[in-house]
């Protein structure tokens, strides 16, 4: 059989010119039996030391909303092409043909209640139509994280974020696919693999 290669491009790092703001903010943390309080420090203990939150400023804001768009448009059209990909693959689909057996786990007790096994392939259906539900938000959501975290200058966390993005990514450019199809990232580097110690 002949492998068909399809090569995908990964979702790289943007780079963000503008810098959130970081401030001085205050821990909740609960003080054995007195209850909470509040503290400058993590934890309420001075060795662990300040707490800071990063605040938007309006640069942040406004970069981020330069970049989304184009992004949305790939994930939109990627997404397109995996529905399609989907429908054709379960045209012939019935959930009636992918019961193994119906069985009444209490026969005496209740015999009218019965339990339905279904096939594998129903299980894949309803898999990969629960996927393809909420990947692009999940992708949207993922996207802004790796921007926020890029301007907060958290380079382990971009690369975390950045990791779960070309995960989503590959896992759509897969969904449906003929089995002598395979679903390769272009260039020397698999950004699935680059960050293993």
């Amino acid at each position: 059989m002949t492998i068909f290669t399809i090569q995908i491009t990964p979702i790289k790092k943007p780079y963000m010119r503008a810098k959130k703001v970081m401030q001085q903010t205050v821990c909740k943390y609960r003080n054995g039996t007195k209850g909470y309080e509040y503290s400058p420090y993590a934890y309420g203990k001075q060795h662990c030391g300040y707490v800071y939150k990063y605040k938007d400023t309006a640069a942040c804001i406004a970069e981020r909303a330069q970049y989304m768009p184009a992004f949305l448009e790939m994930i939109d059209r990627v997404h397109r092409k995996a529905t399609e990909r989907y429908f054709k693959f379960y045209a012939d689909y019935n959930q009636d043909d992918e019961i193994i057996r119906v069985w009444a786990p209490y026969p005496t007790i209740a015999p009218n209640a019965t339990k339905t096994v279904y096939s594998q392939r129903k299980h894949q259906h309803d898999a990969h139509h629960r996927f393809l539900e909420d990947i692009k938000s999940k992708m949207r959501i993922q996207y802004n994280t790796l921007m926020c975290v890029l301007q907060q200058g958290q380079w382990d966390l971009a690369n975390d974020s950045l990791y779960k993005l070309n995960n989503y990514l590959y896992e759509l450019q897969s969904m449906c696919r003929p089995e002598h199809h395979e679903v390769v990232f272009k260039g020397k580097v698999n950004p699935l693999t680059v960050n293993r110690k």
